[in-house]
């Protein structure tokens, strides 16, 4: 889950992912804290470890449903890089809540601070560990002494026992470990699918380990503290889920169903009672408490969460989607809003930054790619009208055609053949070797473009979310196809 925080890929949805985050975890937190210190009787204990404990997603149960509905678009990508970063921070506020309710510093009146720095250091020491994980596995697998399947499979392996031993979070330091290496290149990215042949069976395994703790008998025990639990949980990650949403810019038809698809709760928290279980700090009665309430809760929230998450896929409209197309490069990412220039060659240039940035090339420099498509542009304009561009250029080498687009909202003279200026620019760069897909993909491109409703829609877009969207919804005519059908 940690190889889906890829800056090159969320880059133009941070401010809603962070922000849907945000507020997801903090209402969370503060609702299931606030309703079970009130139901409890003030038991202040009991409230900051359930508060803490609610605030995680359930990863496997979430990215299954995603796989299974083969779902893609601007939701799910929210709430995969929500549900990895709810998780981190489940991990954090869990383990400093922990270290001050069961500190025997406060209690002998030393004060607050010494547990929590200590817990923050084994922190910072999870971090560190998956960071350096992450590098040594890099350097091994570059330089050919381990393959990727063997390598990343050994490193989970090391990393997990290594935290084990050390008294740090192994799921913190994994997490870390697929963060570091989803954000260190494109190889390293298909790195992180080493594993997915492994998927199916660790998934069924960890259905089958989860379902063998998860006790229907459990449910009586619930009680009116439980409910408080399951019902506060529930609004804060669908209510936070809406106001993030909102707060975050997202358009109308992700909004509804970001928070519902963070409801699923099984893996992370059963490990958080495991972890209170073992811990002899924790009172028995207490131990008791949060056990009952939480595994009777992720009895409900397993039920349940699928089927909303399954729905909330369908109604955003993101269901079927993650299949391979003609034109792969159209998508939120690959979108520079606004074009924050008035002359066409630096225009380019800002194009082919972004372009070289956004998709890892490494093969060609900007100046080179630049001075490709200049060459084009002074043979002859690929302004093609109705206020649209689609200058092109050549590498010498690439995996696939790669793209951007740009809008600028307040117009480029592009020499245009009916003198209009060019608000929306498409960037395409392809390799050696693709000359036949290149014309199939200029051809959808501009198919696309030459649809007016889409052209139009696409000059009042006020992000790059909301072009995404435009160009995924608006078509009448498939121009953009799968390539399965």
């Amino acid at each position: 889950i940690g190889g889906h925080l890829n800056y090159r890929r969320l880059h133009n949805a941070k401010r809603r992912i962070l922000s849907v985050t945000f507020f997801e975890v903090t209402l969370t937190s503060l609702l299931v804290g606030t309703a079970c210190y009130m139901i409890s009787g003030g038991n202040l204990q009991v409230s900051l470890i359930l508060g803490a404990i609610a605030t995680a997603t359930a990863p496997a149960t979430v990215l299954s449903v995603f796989r299974e509905e083969r779902a893609k678009g601007l939701m799910v990508k929210t709430a995969l890089a929500s549900v990895a970063l709810d998780n981190v921070l489940c991990v954090v506020i869990f383990t400093l809540v922990a270290a001050t309710v069961t500190s025997d510093t406060i209690a002998a009146g030393q004060g607050i601070w010494p547990p929590l720095l200590n817990a923050g250091f084994k922190l910072l020491l999870s971090v560190g560990a998956g960071y350096l994980a992450a590098r040594v596995l890099l350097l091994a697998v570059r330089a050919k002494v381990i393959p990727p399947f063997s390598g990343l499979l050994f490193a989970v392996l090391t990393t997990s026992g290594g935290s084990e031993l050390a008294g740090i979070s192994p799921l913190l330091t994994n997490l870390v470990m697929g963060v570091a290496l989803g954000n260190s290149g494109r190889d390293s990215e298909e790195l992180l699918g080493a594993l997915e042949n492994l998927e199916p069976v660790v998934l069924t395994c960890f259905f089958t380990l989860a379902g063998v703790d998860l006790h229907l008998s459990s449910l009586p025990a619930m009680g009116l503290l439980g409910t408080g639990y399951f019902v506060a949980r529930a609004l804060g990650k669908v209510g936070g889920g809406l106001i993030g949403s909102y707060a975050g810019a997202a358009t109308a038809r992700t909004r509804l169903g970001t928070g519902a698809t963070l409801l699923p709760q099984a893996g992370l928290a059963i490990g958080l009672v495991v972890i209170v279980q073992g811990d002899p700090r924790f009172p028995p009665e207490l131990v008791e408490i949060i056990t009952n309430v939480v595994l009777a809760a992720v009895v409900l929230n397993e039920v349940l969460g699928p089927p909303i998450v399954r729905r909330a896929v369908r109604y955003a409209g993101e269901a079927g989607k993650d299949r391979r197309r003609l034109v792969e490069f159209l998508q939120e990412e690959y979108i520079l809003y606004p074009l924050k220039t008035e002359d066409r060659w630096e225009a380019i240039r800002q194009l082919g930054e972004f372009l070289i940035r956004t998709h890892g090339l490494r093969d060609v420099s900007l100046d080179e790619l630049v001075e490709s498509v200049v060459a084009r542009e002074k043979t002859f304009s690929t302004a093609i009208g109705s206020g649209v561009a689609l200058p092109h250029a050549r590498l010498d080498a690439g995996p696939e055609i790669v793209g951007v687009m740009g809008i600028s909202p307040g117009g480029i003279d592009f020499d245009a053949p009916d003198d209009e200026s060019v608000r929306v620019i498409i960037l395409i760069a392809t390799p050696e070797g693709y000359e036949n897909q290149h014309l199939e993909v200029m051809a959808a491109v501009a198919g696309l473009m030459s649809d007016p409703e889409i052209r139009a829609h696409l000059l009042t877009a006020r992000s790059a979310a909301e072009a995404y969207e435009i160009i995924e919804t608006g078509s009448k005519a498939d121009y953009n196809h799968f390539l399965e059908d």
